[in-house]
């Protein structure tokens, strides 16, 4: 691969899944067809493309409302590094978005020296955790936890926004598509006050994003999916959130790492009224 000539950046779709997958399996990220499926059409995917048609890198944004957007899976070849391919594409992705639009991304160690240079700052960072699933008890309360009905929607979505701090229905109707488990909380007077989603990977079944009013409502939901999953679980969890990490912790989940969530025109950054505890993936934001 090491001779082949790069002759093109392009906008990527669905025939370029294999490579992508190719890709993602190189530099050992945990992604599947159906992930790279809800990137491509949740957002816009470029990427680097040799003589022989072969995706060598790739990077992708992704809109969320009028004031935020994100970038994720951001990939080199490791045959392909040192020669600007990231900050190309990167750039690439930043002139998709207006200018005073925030943007988001969640670094790797390799990429975080781009992303200094591109005017990127760290904002705060997500701590990963990984675990199993396993029988627990749980005392609900007079909370109900039930799957995610077409009536929910509309009310999950106001719960989201509010959130995140900024509107995601795009990509939440399809990352909605692509959960195993879709989860919404409510109350005593079946007001929805939170809600969960599940997507299966590969290698874990990954919590997230994870939406509550407080501490005691995010766990309800947390302990309900690791009670249903005997399998190996990710949840990223967002910073300030201590006590959930510590009940994780005490279910026998161990912290992997903590990635720095940066970001690019930060005085733009939305409000967010501290209601979101896990996001969907590192790709998401």
């Amino acid at each position: 691969m090491n001779n082949e000539k790069i002759i093109t950046m392009q906008q990527l779709n669905k025939s370029h899944m294999n490579d992508l997958l190719s890709l993602a399996t190189i530099v050992g990220w945990d992604y599947d067809e159906e992930e790279i499926q809800t990137l491509l059409v949740s957002g816009t995917m470029y990427g680097h493309i040799t003589e022989e048609k072969t995706v060598i890198a790739c990077a992708a944004i992704i809109p969320y409302g009028a004031n935020l957007a994100s970038i994720g899976m951001v990939i080199v070849h490791p045959d392909f590094r040192g020669r600007g391919l990231a900050k190309a594409l990167l750039i690439k992705c930043m002139e998709q978005t207006t200018k005073n639009r925030a943007i988001m991304l969640i670094a790797t160690e390799q990429g975080k020296p781009v992303y200094d240079k591109l005017g990127f700052k760290n904002y705060s960072h997500v701590t990963k955790l990984l675990g199993k699933g396993n029988h627990i008890k749980i005392e609900l309360d007079g909370y109900s936890i039930n799957p995610l009905e077409k009536t929910d929607v509309e009310e999950m979505l106001v719960l989201d926004q509010a959130a995140f701090g900024s509107s995601r229905v795009v990509f939440l109707e399809n990352r909605i598509k692509q959960a195993k488990d879709s989860l919404v909380l409510k109350n005593r007077k079946g007001v929805i006050v939170g809600y969960a989603l599940t997507v299966k990977k590969p290698s874990n079944l990954v919590i997230g994003p994870v939406v509550a009013q407080d501490d005691e409502q995010a766990m309800l939901l947390i302990q309900t999916i690791i009670a249903n999953n005997q399998g190996s679980t990710r949840i990223d969890v967002i910073e300030g959130k201590n006590t959930i990490i510590k009940e994780l912790q005490k279910l026998g989940f161990q912290i992997a790492n903590r990635p720095p969530v940066m970001v690019k025109n930060i005085e733009a950054f939305p409000n967010r009224n501290n209601s979101l505890y896990a996001i969907a993936a590192q790709a998401y934001g």
